[in-house]
């Protein structure tokens, strides 16, 4: 019997661009030979990215980008460390998903990956809304821990502050069917409630959006993560699932940080093929 989906077409959202230390990505450790003789630190641009899935069942946005008004909602020794270096009007989601013909309102699902800086900044749109807020029970937990006791790391607490009296609904568990053809797979690894999202579409193509789980294509490769990393062993865990997975046919990764992200696949309005 045919596996049912209700994925009819996938777009990919451009959010915004930041910039950060490689460090934060991959180990770049100096040598012996260059001790006592700095070198210039190298830099990544890199895209912050989410996507809308059309479903018979309704309409499903992952991931919420940045602040429109970053700078000023930043902490300002986080916007030093993780500078936003592209935005404008068409990167705010509201218009994203106009080019596509939807609204804010129209959406019925919100997952988050995790709670970071570049996923929730958009989430003052759904305080009041009928969308379902999805995420995993660990990545709440952790997110409000770790403001409360006033080390919010890479979570900004006015963000996270948009999800109170919202329509949440945390999933425990390694694994939460969401709707016929969407799977959430929980990893941990850089948070500890990270969390990819497999989306199969009728076409008969499968993409896995990682979330931050991979922040470069190069950790495939490596299997390493730099300052970035939470549990090794829940990353190189789920590197390797990942992995598994990607020898599937028609079966891609979506990198919501990989600089030729836009290169590899085209962005809204055009579908995912």
């Amino acid at each position: 019997m045919p596996y049912h989906t209700g994925v009819k077409r996938v777009f990919l959202l451009e959010y915004a661009w930041l910039a950060g230390d490689m460090g934060w990505f991959v180990p770049t450790p100096s040598t012996a030979e260059e001790r006592g003789k700095p070198k210039p630190r190298e830099w990544a641009d890199v895209p912050a990215a989410g996507i809308l899935v059309e479903h018979d069942d309704g309409l499903v946005l992952v991931d919420l980008g940045v602040h429109p008004e970053a700078r000023e909602v930043w902490p300002k020794e986080l916007f030093a460390v993780f500078p936003v270096t592209k935005f404008t009007d068409e990167n705010r989601l509201e218009n994203q998903l106009k080019a596509i013909g939807y609204k804010p309102e129209d959406i019925d699902y919100v997952v988050f990956t995790h709670l970071h800086l570049d996923h929730t900044g958009h989430a003052y749109l759904f305080r009041d809304s009928k969308a379902a807020i999805v995420l995993h029970k660990k990545e709440l937990t952790h997110a409000l821990y770790s403001i409360w006791i006033g080390r919010p790391g890479a979570y900004v607490p006015s963000d996270i502050e948009q999800l109170r009296g919202a329509n949440l609904h945390p999933f425990e568990g390694a694994h939460l069917e969401l709707l016929p053809g969407i799977d959430l797979i929980w990893v941990g690894g850089h948070t500890p409630g990270s969390t990819m999202v497999k989306v199969e579409t009728k076409a008969g193509n499968t993409y896995i959006f990682t979330g931050d789980i991979v922040h470069l294509p190069i950790e495939l490769e490596v299997e390493a993560k730099g300052w970035l990393l939470g549990d090794y062993e829940e990353y190189i865990t789920a590197l390797k699932k990942l992995k598994l997975l990607l020898k599937r046919p028609r079966t891609y990764a979506i990198i919501p940080h990989d600089p030729e992200l836009f290169k590899k696949y085209p962005k809204a309005p055009k579908p995912l093929e």
